[in-house]
């Protein structure tokens, strides 16, 4: 009986691995995908992959557990890039201007998850300058300094760029991931966080 279940688990995992297979080599442009409308350039030789975000989105935030588990199995050769979407809205400004501030200052890696948890999870009033900076000064920065630079001209400009790449990568939605600077691909296409996955690493292919 025993050895029964095992074998019918294992053919279960089996038909699970062969479905996640043929959705990854059956992708369809226009459903799965679609062609960014100003493909970017990327270094050559080289695989790209970047989310395309916002701190104030639900689904970027519940993406994140899936995210980091693919950066654990993403080939070596894959570089990984967060931008923030800058669309034509004050809050959206703001809050990338947050995210840029924190990788100017060198602390996004210990703020970003935090940062995220502290909005969606722990329901915290950070609806301010003066709080966020109050937050994010326990990551090695002081509350000054994460105010200087986030009113700085550094931080205008990288705003700036990361306005231009939202409109020249057609960003319409968040999360969207960008493969090698001509794809995109996001969960509404995709339909789950998994088939995410499975079409951003055969996007990596093309």
């Amino acid at each position: 009986m025993l050895r029964r279940r095992l074998l019918q688990l294992a053919g279960l995992g089996l038909l699970t691995s062969l479905s996640s297979l043929s959705l990854a080599n059956t992708l369809s442009l226009g459903k799965d995908y679609k062609k960014v409308p100003n493909p970017q350039s990327i270094e050559p030789h080289k695989k790209q992959v970047v989310e395309v975000f916002y701190y104030g989105c639900s689904h970027c935030y519940n993406l994140e557990p899936s995210l980091h588990e693919w950066l654990t199995t993403k080939p070596r050769d894959v570089h990984f890039e967060r931008v923030p979407a800058v669309l034509n809205n004050p809050n959206w400004i703001f809050m990338a201007k947050v995210f840029l501030t924190a990788q100017e200052l060198g602390i996004i890696e210990q703020s970003h998850l935090p940062f995220f948890h502290a909005l969606h999870r722990d329901k915290l009033p950070l609806f301010n300058l003066e709080d966020i900076a109050q937050f994010h000064s326990q990551f090695g920065t002081t509350k000054q300094a994460f105010i200087d630079m986030f009113e700085s001209f550094k931080v205008d400009q990288a705003m700036r760029r990361a306005q231009r790449l939202t409109q020249s990568y057609g960003i319409e939605g968040v999360p969207s991931m960008i493969v090698n600077g001509q794809y995109l691909t996001d969960l509404t296409m995709t339909g789950g966080h998994e088939p995410l996955w499975l079409t951003v690493n055969q996007l990596l292919k093309q």
